[in-house]
């Protein structure tokens, strides 16, 4: 199911954050990212992301520092993130 997130969010804050995740220039985002696109603070980019759980994928991998990547939901899973996945998978399963 392909949910707009144009279509369900009115509010120009959660907006700003949706239009950052779905900024073409970055696959995943982290909350700092998003915070510096916007301006608004990590802790309102935290509670938008948790408030509209649907919309929004968490990627299986964190970022090289560990912090956890966001992406639209309605973004296609890459072959890459697809890889990451199995990866993953595959690394808990042998230990």
């Amino acid at each position: 199911m392909n949910i707009n997130w144009q279509d369900k969010i009115d509010n120009p804050d959660e907006r700003q954050v949706f239009s950052a995740l779905a900024n073409k220039e970055w696959d995943f985002r982290t909350v700092d990212g998003i915070a510096k696109e916007t301006g608004q603070s990590p802790s309102e980019i935290t509670n938008i992301i948790e408030k509209y759980p649907h919309l929004i994928r968490l990627s299986p991998v964190p970022d090289k520092q560990g912090r956890q990547l966001f992406t639209l939901a309605s973004k296609p899973i890459s072959a890459r993130e697809r890889l990451a996945s199995v990866r993953m998978f595959i690394s808990k399963s042998i230990r």
